[in-house]
């Protein structure tokens, strides 16, 4: 890393969230969408009976990520009712990345207000970990047919 990209990252003598995790998004999109397409394209077929959950298959209760391969599998097909369907937080994943990238790019390059206020990482936190809960309470409840 140059000294002249650290600057950027470091700001007053501490690290800024936004800026760390804005740079890691750059470089994570384009794998992320070639595997994904790699995986929807033939990569499910012939390696889907891997991602088979383990907590479900030893204790029989889904786990909160269960359904998050079968997710992205449909994500990628656009199929996005099913991705949803299945682990709805693949779909928030991405639409808070692209909130997220959008946002610190215009607030980077367009109104320059970045410098002013860092961008809370942990609200999308937060988010992601009531989808998470939410859906696997609903999930328990289908389970165990309380409903």
């Amino acid at each position: 890393m140059s000294y002249r990209s650290y600057n950027k990252i470091k700001s007053n003598s501490r690290y800024r969230a936004d800026e760390i995790f804005y740079q890691i998004g750059k470089g994570f999109w384009l794998p992320f969408c070639l595997i994904g397409n790699w995986f929807a394209h033939g990569g499910y077929e012939r390696y889907g009976e891997l991602t088979a959950c383990d907590v479900r298959r030893i204790c029989g209760f889904p786990c909160p990520g269960c359904g998050g391969t079968r997710a992205y599998y449909y994500l990628f097909l656009g199929e996005f009712a099913k991705s949803f369907y299945f682990n709805p937080i693949v779909i928030y994943g991405v639409l808070a990345y692209f909130h997220f990238m959008i946002l610190y790019f215009y607030r980077k390059h367009i109104s320059g207000t970045i410098q002013k206020k860092e961008i809370h990482i942990q609200y999308y936190m937060y988010v992601a970990i009531a989808v998470i809960l939410t859906q696997w309470v609903v999930k328990l409840i289908y389970f165990l047919h309380i409903i």
